[in-house]
Order: C-alpha cells, then structure tokens, then sequence
C-alpha cells in the first residue's frame, strides 16, 4: 500500500494533465508531496532497522535514496508549476525503484516447502 500510493497519485496526475485538466493535477501533485515524504521516511527506517539486524543489500539502502529523489521532484515541479517535470522524474524513480525491488526479490533463494 505504501509504494502504491504514490504511484497512483503520480498516474492520476498524469491522466488529469493529459485530458488538460491543469488545475486538478497541481492538485494531485501537491497532494503527493506529503505522501511521498511519508513514504521516504519509511523507508529510511526500514533501511535503519535492516542495518541493525545484519548486512544491508545494495537494494534495500537504495529504496530510501530513490525516494527522496522522488521527493525532490514532487516538490521541484510544484514549486515550479511544472507538474510535466515533476510527473516525468517521479515516474521514472519509481520505474527504477520497481526493477531494483524486482531484481531483488529474483536473486532471493526460494523458500523451501513445508
């Protein structure tokens, strides 16, 4: 649920922009800002409790950094008004942060039946 939500925010943006309804998705991107932060911090300290229990892989501690970036783009564009600049890096964030997460559930020994 936390890495849907601002997937979804973002593509609802998207779709409102594409139909030109403007005012709706500086909206939507504005109401991604906190959720984003939200899904930052998570993941931080996720990555924070992973490091206490052991060894972190690559995956986990680039999660938080990707969604920073995220961050960075959701509060640029609107800043900005620029809802294409911010729509465009987020969704390219999360396509990176979706083939890492893909990547790193691959590599994972199967867990063994029974």
């Amino acid at each position: 649920m936390r890495r849907s939500l601002p997937i979804s925010i973002a593509l609802a943006a998207a779709v409102a922009e594409t139909f030109g309804v403007r005012g709706l998705a500086f909206y939507l991107l504005l109401a991604a800002v906190p959720v984003n932060a939200g899904c930052a911090l998570t993941l931080f300290g996720e990555l924070l409790d992973a490091r206490v229990a052991g060894p972190v892989e690559p995956s986990i501690a680039l999660e938080p950094l990707l969604g920073c970036l995220a961050l960075a783009f959701v509060v640029a564009g609107a800043a900005a008004g620029s809802v294409v600049f911010a729509l465009s890096g987020c969704l390219v964030l999360y396509a990176v942060q979706t083939i890492v997460g893909l990547g790193a559930e691959l590599r994972s020994p199967a867990p063994e039946p029974g």
